[in-house]
């Protein structure tokens, strides 16, 4: 029964095979043929169809995420996704279309420390200022660190709120006296980006006055007498020219321009501020605002 049934059935596909051979082989050449050239524009356009909804469906809508990206059964075209070039944020350009300016976080900081923390924000714009500039000051800078402003905007700040807070002076002979004003700043030598400057807070950066103690060696006695005025190099404490300059002289210490000065010894202090003057007092006295510094942040 069974090898009837296959017998009847292998006769016919023969039959059929032989009719329809010639014709069959090169059609199938032909359909590869094309299969294998790159499709015309116009094949293209005309294989697209409009999305349509199909009965049993939600919506062909949602699903167009889905086609665009390899659903051969698909039954709609997704438009094409544009997708707009990325252009890297450049950190000097702060206006780019698209781009946020990164976050000052030092300002912040000195922005939340109250009155002490807005003198220092105050001075280190100023320097900042100075030091984005083409002058003697920035230029004498340079000689140590081919960006100071960038250098110089990483720098933290302390304020030593038990340093020294008295002006000692004793004579040296019946007619001269010596004063020993509190220190103002201190950061330690040659330690380049991020470093701490600590300022006192009894000091002429915050303190314009200072009460006076004299100190008589002999006796080995100390008497306050009224309060003196303290400042930096020649101007006034708690004034902005002198935060500037002593900001100045502190980075002059952080990228090793200037020498070590600790404690005054030899005088040497004088002469490093002196030395700050001799490159930045006229942009240090210099009331101009140019608007970089504003841009910068």
């Amino acid at each position: 029964m069974y090898s009837v049934s296959w017998s009847l059935r292998a006769s016919a596909f023969v039959i059929l095979s032989s009719l329809a051979g010639t014709a069959a082989f090169p059609q199938a050449v032909k359909f590869i043929h094309k299969a294998a050239d790159p499709l015309p524009l116009a094949n293209l356009a005309a294989g697209k169809a409009p999305c349509t909804s199909h009965p049993g469906s939600a919506a062909a809508a949602p699903n167009m995420a889905t086609a665009a990206f390899g659903d051969t059964v698909a039954s709609c075209d997704a438009p094409p996704v544009s997708v707009p070039s990325v252009i890297p944020c450049h950190p000097a350009k702060p206006s780019q279309i698209g781009c946020e300016a990164p976050r000052d976080l030092v300002q912040d900081g000195l922005a939340a420390m109250g009155k002490p923390g807005q003198k220092i924000l105050r001075a280190r714009d100023k320097v900042l200022e100075i030091l984005q500039g083409e002058n003697a000051c920035s230029e004498w800078l340079r000689q140590k660190d081919a960006n100071p402003a960038d250098t110089f905007r990483t720098l933290n700040y302390a304020v030593d709120r038990h340093g020294e807070e008295f002006v000692h002076f004793w004579k040296n002979s019946p007619s001269q006296y010596t004063y020993r004003d509190p220190y103002v700043a201190s950061v330690r030598q040659d330690t380049g980006a991020y470093a701490t400057i600590t300022l006192n807070a009894g000091g002429a950066f915050f303190q314009s006055q200072a009460a006076a103690l004299e100190v008589v060696k002999e006796r080995g006695e100390v008497r306050t007498i009224i309060p003196r005025s303290v400042g930096i190099g020649p101007y006034p404490g708690n004034s902005l020219s002198a935060q500037t300059l002593a900001l100045l002289h502190e980075f002059g210490h952080v990228i090793n321009l200037l020498a070590v000065d600790f404690d005054n010894e030899g005088g040497k202090s004088v002469e490093n501020t002196a030395e700050v003057l001799r490159y930045c007092r006229a942009e240090i006295d210099s009331k101009a605002r140019r608007g970089t510094l504003q841009a910068a942040r």
